[in-house]
């Protein structure tokens, strides 16, 4: 095992949730396009998020990949104290409790540091548990200490409305982690100020998509987005900024905790570098979100815009 040290890099304000956890406000995700890719190629990937400065890490059982997880915090050179570590239940919802041993197993863990419910679609399934169920098992799970904080991924305000309905709750969910970039703003408004009015943690996924993704649908964004850059470069005193960095910046801005990835380590520490540049102005965050039309567009868990299904 190594035992090399690395020290953090990150710009991020740490994030503290509503039960007093605090969290590193950037999160290197080991879905999207690590998904499935359980082998060496992603150990070494996530041990150069650890030395670049990452010590967030984001997985998730649906990923197929948490033994790989695993094997890069164990090889990874940074004490397990200073990392937080999040997995989330989607496959094995019909039986959260085995799901949740065969993570910590997987992952060689004691304990995570937040757990979450992946999505909630799989529930009217027969053989599955309701919502309130399933979120009285993680309760459970949060009370033996072996999941510190707990919550929810893509999760709509209805959704949610039923966990904080349940009688006898006991712990309200931490966050909700959902996909989160302009094109989703204005969409996804009534779930973020829901979500501000119930002390719910945003981490958002996919807050880069807007730069990589939505090709030849993406209207005047692009312009937008270059000429934001432009400015936001001249007030940090650059000669460049990224497109993307900026909307990591927005994000965080919001008050989210951004979770995001990449293979390179040079886009490792430029994402890492993001959180320190400066604010946006309302009129820039305006004008964004202006020009993301057509809206909403996502890349994921088209079941958010679903506004009619009962889970």
């Amino acid at each position: 095992m190594s035992t090399t040290a690395y020290a953090s890099s990150s710009t991020f304000a740490p994030v503290t949730l509503a039960d007093g956890a605090t969290v590193p406000g950037v999160g290197f995700g080991v879905g999207t396009a690590h998904f499935g890719n359980d082998g060496p190629e992603l150990v070494e990937t996530i041990k150069t998020a650890l030395k670049v400065g990452f010590r967030h890490l984001d997985g998730a059982e649906s990923y197929k990949n948490e033994e790989s997880l695993g094997k890069a915090i164990a090889e990874g050179g940074v004490p397990r104290e200073e990392l937080y570590v999040t997995t989330k239940c989607g496959a094995g919802l019909k039986d959260i409790p085995s799901s949740f041993d065969g993570s910590l197993k997987k992952l060689g863990l004691a304990h995570v540091d937040l757990y979450l419910i992946h999505w909630p679609q799989d529930f009217p399934k027969p053989g599955y548990p309701t919502i309130e169920q399933a979120w009285k098992q993680l309760e459970a799970i949060r009370d033996s200490g072996r999941a510190k904080s707990i919550g929810v991924s893509n999760f709509r305000v209805r959704d949610l409305e039923k966990i904080l309905a349940i009688p006898d709750l006991k712990h309200r969910p931490a966050v909700n982690q959902i996909e989160f970039h302009p094109f989703m703003y204005t969409a996804g408004e009534e779930l973020y100020q829901f979500c501000k009015k119930h002390d719910i943690v945003i981490e958002a996924y996919g807050p880069t998509s807007p730069a990589f993704r939505f090709d030849g649908n993406r209207g005047e964004f692009d312009g937008v987005l270059a000429k934001v850059t432009k400015a936001v470069a001249a007030r940090a005193g650059r000669d460049k900024v990224e497109p993307s960095q900026v909307l990591l910046r927005l994000a965080a801005q919001r008050g989210t905790i951004v979770i995001t990835t990449s293979g390179k380590d040079w886009r490792m520490k430029e994402q890492l570098a993001a959180g320190a540049l400066p604010e946006l102005t309302q009129d820039e965050i305006d004008e964004l979100v202006k020009a993301a039309k057509p809206a909403p567009q996502r890349a994921f868990m088209k079941h958010m815009d679903d506004i009619e299904t009962e889970f």
